[in-house]
C-alpha cells in the first residue's frame, strides 16, 4: 500500500506542471475563442462544414453545379450556416472593413459550401468528433475548444520536453510560437493552429537529441508521428518539414547524423511518414483532389510572382506577428515591436555563442523564412494563385526560439555569464505577454466598435462577445502572466543533462521527461 502510494505522489509531483501549462494554454486559448465572432477567423466556414459533415459520415459532401469540383456542399443545421443579412451580403458586410464591427451579419441558413471539401479528413475527424462527444455538434464554439484543446496538449508536451532537456532555463523563449496569429488560429476552427503546435513539439524534440532513448525506435514513431500529422492535416506543409528537418540536421553535424543513421530508428520514422504520403495519395484519388482553381489562377511570369512575394516578405513577417480577421485587422504597434525585441533576443543568443554551426543554423532558418513563400507561389501561381499567407511561416517562424535556446545555453555555460539568465527570461515573457495582450484586445476592440473605436469597451457596443469584453481582456491577461510565471518559477534549476529513460519504451522515455519536467 506504502508502494503505491509513493508511485502516485510520484505521478502526480510528475505531471503536475504539464497538466498546469495545459490548464493554462486551454484558458488562454479559450478566451480567444469565446471572444471572436462566428466565422471571423479566416475560411472557418470552409472547415467547420468538413468538421461538421466528416463526424456526421459525409467526408466529402456534394458537387455544386457551377463551381470547381473541388468546392462542395455540406448537409449541415441550418443555425450553423453563414449569415445571409443584410441584403445577402452576410459576412461581406464587415470581412475587409475594419472599421465596421461584426453585428452587421445577422442570421443563418446560408449553403454550407466549403472549399476544404477534398482535405484529408484527418484533422476534422478529431475536431468534429470531439464536438460531436461533448454534444456541442451544432455549436461553433465546442469546435473551436477542441481544437483548442488539441493545441494546447501539444504545446505543453513541447514545454514539458523543453523543460527536461539541457537548455531548461531558457524554456521561456519557446513563447515565440504563441504569436497573437497562432492563438487566434487555434481559438478558431482552423487546422493551421494545429499545424503550429505539431511544429512546436517537434523543434522541441530537437533539444533532446542527447537522451539515450532518443535515436531508438520510440524516438523514431514520435518523429514520424509528428511527421505524418502535419502532413495530414495540411499536404503543403511538406516543404516546411523538409526546411526545418535540414535546419536541425545542419546543427546535429556529422558525428551527430551519424548517430541516428541506425535501423531502430529510421524503419519506423521512414514507415510511419511513407504511410501518412500513402494514404494522402489515396484519399486524393479518392475524393478527386487538384489544385486547379480558375478562379484564383494567375498568368503572371514567374519572375513576375517572384518579385511580387519578394516584396510581399515585409508584410508576411508583419503576419507572422497578426493580422487578425480576414487579413483586415493589423495589431498596435506596440505589438510588432515586442515581437520584433523578441526575435533580436533570440539571434543574439545565437551570435553570442560564438557556435559557427548554431550561426549557420540560424542563417538558413531565415533564409527558408524568405524562399519558402517565394518557391511555394512561383509553384501555385499558375494553379491555386499566390496561396502563401504569413502563418504558413509561424512552424519555421518558432524554430528561432530553439535556436535562441541553444545559443543562450552554451553563452551563459561559460563563467561569470551567467547573470543574464534570468534577464533573457523575463524579456521573453514580456515580450509574449505585452504582445499578446495588445492583439487580444485590438482583436475585440475591431470586432464590437471598429478598429478605431473607443479603446474601453464597456457600456452598450454594437458587438457583444457572449461575455463582457473588459472580463475576457482581464482572464486573458491573468492567464497569460500564469503561463509567464510558470514557466519562470518552474525551471530555474541548472542545467544538465537530461534525464535517462528506464526502457525502450515511449512510456518510458515520456516518464524519464516528466520527472524532470
Amino acid at each position: 500500500m506504502l508502494i503505491r502510494t509513493r508511485g502516485i505522489e510520484t505521478v502526480y509531483r510528475s505531471l503536475r506542471v504539464p497538466v498546469l501549462m495545459f490548464v493554462l494554454l486551454l484558458a488562454l486559448m479559450g478566451t480567444w475563442a469565446v471572444a471572436t465572432p462566428r466565422f471571423a477567423v479566416p475560411d472557418e466556414p470552409a472547415h467547420l462544414f468538413k468538421a461538421y459533415g466528416t463526424a456526421h459520415g459525409e467526408a466529402l459532401g456534394t458537387v455544386v453545379e457551377g463551381f470547381a469540383p473541388t468546392i462542395r456542399l455540406f448537409r449541415v443545421p441550418a443555425e450553423m450556416g453563414t449569415p445571409q443579412l443584410p441584403d445577402y451580403r452576410g459576412l461581406n458586410c464587415y470581412f475587409g472593413y475594419p472599421e465596421v464591427p461584426a453585428n452587421c451579419a445577422v442570421g443563418s441558413g446560408g449553403p454550407a459550401i466549403s472549399t476544404a471539401a477534398v482535405v484529408p479528413p484527418f484533422w476534422y475527424i478529431i475536431v468534429g468528433g470531439g464536438a460531436r462527444l461533448i454534444g456541442g455538434a451544432n455549436r461553433i464554439v465546442a469546435y473551436r475548444l477542441v481544437n483548442a484543446a488539441l493545441c494546447s496538449v501539444l504545446f505543453a508536451a513541447a514545454f514539458m520536453f523543453v523543460r527536461a532537456s539541457r537548455r531548461r532555463r531558457f524554456s521561456p523563449l519557446l513563447l515565440v510560437a504563441l504569436t497573437p496569429i497562432t492563438l487566434f488560429l487555434a481559438g478558431g476552427v482552423q487546422p493551421s493552429g494545429f499545424e503550429i503546435a505539431a511544429f512546436a513539439l517537434l523543434w522541441a524534440l530537437s533539444l533532446l537529441t542527447d537522451h539515450p532513448r532518443a535515436a531508438t525506435a520510440t524516438g523514431g514513431f514520435l518523429v514520424g508521428g509528428l511527421f505524418a500529422a502535419v502532413l495530414l492535416s495540411r499536404f503543403g506543409a511538406v516543404l516546411a518539414v523538409g526546411s526545418a528537418t535540414a535546419v536541425v540536421l545542419s546543427l546535429f553535424g556529422r558525428r551527430g547524423v551519424m548517430r541516428f543513421l541506425n535501423r531502430r530508428f529510421l524503419v519506423p520514422l521512414l514507415g510511419t511518414t511513407a504511410a501518412a504520403i500513402v494514404a494522402l495519395a489515396a484519399w486524393s484519388k479518392f475524393a478527386g483532389a487538384t489544385v486547379h482553381d480558375s478562379r484564383v489562377a494567375s498568368d503572371w511570369t514567374r519572375w513576375h510572382v517572384i518579385r511580387y512575394t519578394v516584396g510581399a516578405l515585409p508584410e508576411i513577417a508583419r503576419q507572422i506577428v497578426g493580422v487578425l480577421g480576414w487579413l483586415d485587422t493589423g495589431l498596435p504597434y506596440g505589438a510588432y515591436a515586442l515581437y520584433g525585441c523578441f526575435t533580436v533576443l533570440l539571434l543574439a543568443g545565437v551570435a553570442l555563442s560564438r557556435n559557427r554551426r548554431l550561426i549557420a543554423a540560424a542563417v538558413a532558418l531565415v533564409a527558408a523564412l524568405a524562399v519558402v513563400p517565394v518557391v511555394v507561389n512561383v509553384i501555385s501561381a499558375p494553379t491555386a494563385g499566390l496561396i502563401w499567407q504569413g502563418r504558413y511561416s509561424v512552424p519555421l517562424f518558432l524554430g528561432l526560439g530553439v535556436l535562441g535556446m541553444f545559443g543562450w545555453g552554451e553563452y551563459t555555460d561559460q563563467p561569470g555569464r551567467t547573470r543574464c539568465i534570468v534577464p533573457v527570461r523575463v524579456a521573453a515573457c514580456i515580450c509574449f505577454a505585452g504582445a499578446e495582450i495588445l492583439g487580444f484586445w485590438q482583436m475585440l476592440r475591431r470586432f464590437t466598435v471598429g478598429a478605431h473605436g473607443k479603446i474601453w469597451l464597456t457600456g452598450t457596443l454594437p458587438w457583444q462577445p457572449s461575455s463582457a469584453p473588459m472580463i475576457l481582456i482581464a482572464a486573458n491577461l491573468a492567464f497569460a502572466t500564469a503561463l509567464c510565471a510558470v514557466l519562470l518559477l518552474g525551471s530555474r534549476g541548472p542545467d544538465g543533462q537530461a534525464q535517462r529513460a528506464s526502457d525502450g519504451s515511449t512510456v518510458g522515455m515520456v516518464n524519464s521527461v516528466a520527472n524532470i519536467a
